[in-house]
């Protein structure tokens, strides 16, 4: 699996030694409330299940990738991308970002990441459309969704249910000719 770099981040392989970091954030309320629900305690076993496979660079289906940052010489573990693999058909992917670390989030490093994993998709994957989704009270997702040039394409009502109580779901999306005319 390649490396991805954007300005500010690297999207790299993940590893074992993730599985920490994946725990910790997959039971961060900040970060649980647009994800699975706050009510829905991640297991370190069940972390390890959920991402067994992309460790063994085995997954099928998806591709998840680290986000780093380096700061001052310190390269630091932030969050996690991942995509789901092409359509053969279509040529579309579903992306979705996580930023875990408190102090990187509204710093731009989840859009950059975005951009990378975007560029690797649309430029050497060749995809034909990539959409995100996002539960509608998610507005800074939304936000950095727009900022790329993501198209919001419409609302997906009660589409998912989060902490007991079903929720709004904005799907937005972009074409891989919107990605070229945005340049480098």
């Amino acid at each position: 699996m390649p490396t991805l770099r954007g300005q500010q981040t690297s999207l790299r392989a993940m590893t074992r030694d993730d599985l920490t970091l994946l725990h910790r954030w997959l039971n961060d309320p900040d970060i649980m409330q647009w994800w699975d629900g706050r009510d829905h305690k991640a297991s370190f076993d069940r972390v390890e299940a959920r991402f067994r496979r992309s460790i063994e660079n085995s997954d099928r289906e998806s591709q998840r990738f680290m986000i780093e940052v380096d700061k001052d010489g310190v390269t630091r573990t932030i969050g996690m991308i991942q995509f789901s693999r092409l359509q053969p058909r279509a040529k579309n992917s579903q992306i979705d970002v996580l930023i875990g670390e408190p102090e990187y989030r509204d710093a731009g490093y989840g859009t950059d990441a975005l951009r990378a994993a975007l560029k690797h998709l649309f430029e050497d994957l060749k995809a034909h459309r990539v959409w995100h989704t996002m539960q509608a009270g998610n507005v800074r997702a939304q936000k950095s969704a727009e900022k790329i040039g993501f198209v919001r394409e419409g609302v997906l009502r009660e589409h998912d249910q989060v902490e007991g109580k079903y929720v709004d779901v904005v799907v937005f999306g972009m074409l891989r000719d919107e990605w070229l005319k945005q340049g480098p």
